[in-house]
C-alpha cells in the first residue's frame, strides 16, 4: 500500500482507486490523441473523396453537353441552345453542391475562386443562349475558351490543395 502524508505528519493511505486512476488515466488519454489523429489522418481523404463524388458525375455531364454543342453549334441553333443551357445547370448544381463541402484553408479559398469562375462562366452562357443565330452563337467562342481556361485554373488549384491528380480536359 502506498502513503501520502497529511499536514500534521501523519501517514494516510492512499486507496487502490486513486493509484488505478493514476495508471489509467494517461493511457486513456493517449488512447484519445492516438484516436484523434487516426480520425484527422483519414480527414484529407474524406474530404477528398466528397469533393470527386460530386466532382466525377459533373465532369462526366459536362463532357456530354460540351460534345453535343460543339456537334449542334454548327448547323442547330435550338439544339445548341439546349446543350449551354444543360452545361449552365450542371455547373450550378455542381457549385452549389461544392459550397456544402467543408473545405480546409487553401482548399476553401480555391472552391470559392472556382465557384467565381464558373459564375462567370454560366453568365457567359446565358448571353451565349440570347444569340439569334449560330454565327451569333459561335462568336462568343473567345470569351467562352478565356472563362474555360480560368475555370480549370481553379480547378487545377483546388485538385492540387486536397492531394489529388489534375483533372481530365475539362471535368472537375
Amino acid at each position: 500500500m502506498s502513503y501520502a502524508y497529511a499536514e500534521d505528519d501523519r501517514a494516510r493511505s492512499i486507496g487502490p482507486g486513486l493509484v488505478a486512476l493514476a495508471v489509467v488515466g494517461p493511457v486513456v488519454v493517449i488512447a484519445l490523441i492516438a484516436a484523434g489523429l487516426l480520425y484527422l489522418s483519414g480527414s484529407s481523404a474524406r474530404i477528398a473523396g466528397n469533393y470527386t463524388a460530386v466532382a466525377a458525375p459533373a465532369s462526366q455531364a459536362l463532357t456530354a453537353e460540351v460534345s453535343a454543342y460543339t456537334r449542334n453549334q454548327r448547323h442547330d441553333l435550338a439544339a445548341a441552345k439546349l446543350d449551354l443551357r444543360r452545361e449552365a445547370k450542371t455547373e450550378t448544381s455542381f457549385d452549389t453542391q461544392l459550397a456544402g463541402i467543408t473545405l480546409p484553408g487553401a482548399a476553401s479559398n480555391a472552391a470559392t475562386a472556382l465557384i467565381l469562375a464558373d459564375a462567370k462562366r454560366i453568365k457567359l452562357i446565358g448571353l451565349q443562349v440570347q444569340s439569334a443565330s449560330l454565327r451569333q452563337l459561335r462568336s462568343f467562342g473567345g470569351a467562352d475558351q478565356t472563362t474555360t481556361a480560368a475555370v480549370e485554373v481553379q480547378v487545377g488549384r483546388l485538385r492540387q490543395a486536397l492531394g489529388l491528380p489534375p483533372s481530365s480536359a475539362g471535368g472537375y
